[in-house]
């Protein structure tokens, strides 16, 4: 069970001719919000950094705020539903090729932490994601990796409402935010496998 809040971003974008959803969940320390409006002020004040590392075509449909200990969350604040309305992101990559759905680019913390000898970092994933040029080599678009390296710092410099720090589930300290370089591939929601044609 996590000894630290949590709150979960829903993204929403266009994938292969439907609407497919998304998420990165942030677990934090600093202080709890304490409603359900102290929970928004805080999922606004993350996506307002998180959307800088999105393409318009990525919008922010929900957030859960969950207490630390609690698999229920204890806010949910849903962007479709007037008088709120979905938030686009603000990256733009005009000329520069989009990557499939299923490509993410990898924002992640590192944390004193080792496991087998290997250190443990926090990771986020962004779908939609755009690269510099040439498709085929799966490079990070590079104002996507500085926004997203931005955000990375952000995240973890204590400004966000009640003070809040990205960290580890059991409150592992996060630092040094770097973007992996290349896309990788994260799965989206499961699907029935096609049959092959006869």
């Amino acid at each position: 069970m996590p000894d630290t809040p949590s709150l979960i971003l829903v993204k929403r974008f266009p994938y292969r001719g439907q609407n497919e959803e998304w998420s990165n969940k942030y677990h934090f320390s600093g202080s709890t919000p304490g409603d359900a409006a102290a929970w928004k002020v805080l999922a606004d004040a993350v996506y307002a950094s998180e959307k800088t590392c999105l393409l318009p075509e990525v919008v922010l449909v929900r957030a859960y705020g969950y207490e630390a200990g609690s698999d229920h969350a204890n806010a949910v604040i849903d962007y479709t539903i007037s008088p709120l309305t979905p938030v686009p992101g603000t990256l733009s990559a005009s000329g520069d090729p989009q990557a499939p759905g299923d490509a993410a680019a990898v924002l992640r913390w590192a944390t004193p932490d080792f496991s087998h000898g290997k250190r443990i970092y926090l990771r986020k994933y962004f779908h939609g994601a755009a690269t510099n040029g040439n498709l085929a080599q799966d490079e990070v678009l590079v104002t996507m990796k500085t926004a997203m390296l931005a955000h990375g710092a952000k995240m973890i410099d204590g400004t966000l409402p009640g003070a809040a720090r990205v960290c580890g589930p059991q409150g592992a300290v996060a630092s040094s935010p770097t973007v992996l370089p290349f896309l990788t591939y994260r799965r989206l929601k499961r699907r029935a496998r096609r049959n092959p044609t006869p």
